[in-house]
């Protein structure tokens, strides 16, 4: 599939936690797909501006608390067909925050194309009255990754959340369909950097972003297996990385080398996306401190491939 390049408006608030980073490994950490090349165009272009000032030093140090806005030129192609129609469904809902389900195929928030996106969705699902300008976008799924998406419906809600997010408070745990026999458990803890083509890669010796993940086998099928990942750092395509550098690349994954489709016997089942899941989440409320678990059930693609595996146990208990 060939890429075109368009341009990707973000804005992004600077945590207190991330005080004391460079501006552009900054952007690059919180940017999904991006490389530090495409962050320095953008610099040298005037196209990322400081709470309102044009910044054009990738060293720059930030301070905690910064807005940035900024255009980058992508490749808006990641595999993935983005699905306009593709509809959220609420979970969970009050005053202070929502918790809804992604689709695969649906962006996050607005990518400069002025098409649907998951925030503009969530918006529409909830009464403007009282909602303090949200709702916010807490952390963001790759568009071929499903599942469950939090956001805030008030700004300090939005700050609390946030800090839980850049002090790796939120528990996070996915589902992913991989290719292969991995051992029962193992855990992955390998630095990663931009590649290129919108790939990241794995680092070794100094340099890179430390990423860790833990990984538990769920259920085994013909040659896959169904994997529980539980990233502990949240660094762009970290589990999908780690799987594949693994030998256990994702169902679908055609960046990171895993297959588009699936045989087992007479059965072919073609698969359109990475088979990742955001299955749930476990964070402190903003207001109450009360710990709270969220879950979002797998969807059809999933069910489809579970349906290859041995009858007495296809994983159903986990796709409620």
């Amino acid at each position: 599939m060939k890429e075109a390049v368009k341009g990707r408006r973000e804005r992004l608030r600077v945590a207190a936690a991330q005080a004391g980073q460079r501006l552009d490994r900054f952007l690059v950490a919180a940017l999904d797909g991006v490389s530090r090349r495409t962050v320095k165009t953008a610099l040298d272009a005037g196209r990322v501006h400081l709470d309102g000032r044009p910044a054009t030093r990738a060293g720059m140090i930030l301070q905690g608390g910064e807005e940035i806005c900024l255009t980058l030129d992508v490749a808006c192609s990641s595999g993935v067909a983005v699905t306009p129609a593709a509809q959220i469904k609420e979970i969970y809902r009050d005053a202070w925050l929502m918790a809804v389900d992604k689709p695969a195929g649906l962006l996050c928030h607005d990518d400069g194309a002025g098409g649907s996106h998951a925030l503009a969705q969530a918006a529409a699902l909830c009464d403007p009255a009282g909602t303090d300008g949200g709702p916010y976008l807490l952390h963001r799924l790759d568009t071929g990754t499903s599942g469950l998406l939090l956001l805030a419906r008030q700004r300090q809600a939005a700050v609390d959340l946030g800090h839980q997010f850049a002090r790796r408070e939120v528990r996070k745990i996915y589902l992913a369909l991989v290719a292969g026999r991995p051992r029962d458990s193992f855990e992955v803890d390998w630095a990663l950097q931009p590649g290129r083509g919108g790939r990241m890669k794995i680092v070794a010796g100094e340099g890179g972003w430390n990423a860790c993940t833990s990984f538990r086998v769920l259920q085994r099928g013909p040659d896959m297996a169904l994997v529980e990942a539980r990233p502990h750092t949240g660094r762009t395509h970290q589990i999908r990385v780690h799987l594949a550098a693994s030998g256990f690349p994702l169902l679908g994954d055609t960046l990171y080398g895993g297959s588009s489709v699936v045989t087992s016997g007479q059965t072919r089942i073609a698969i359109a996306r990475p088979l990742l899941h955001s299955r749930q989440l476990t964070f402190r409320h903003p207001a109450s401190s009360e710990i709270m678990t969220l879950e979002a059930g797998a969807p059809d693609d999933f069910r489809r491939v579970l349906e290859l595996f041995p009858a007495e146990d296809q994983g159903c208990h986990l796709l409620k």
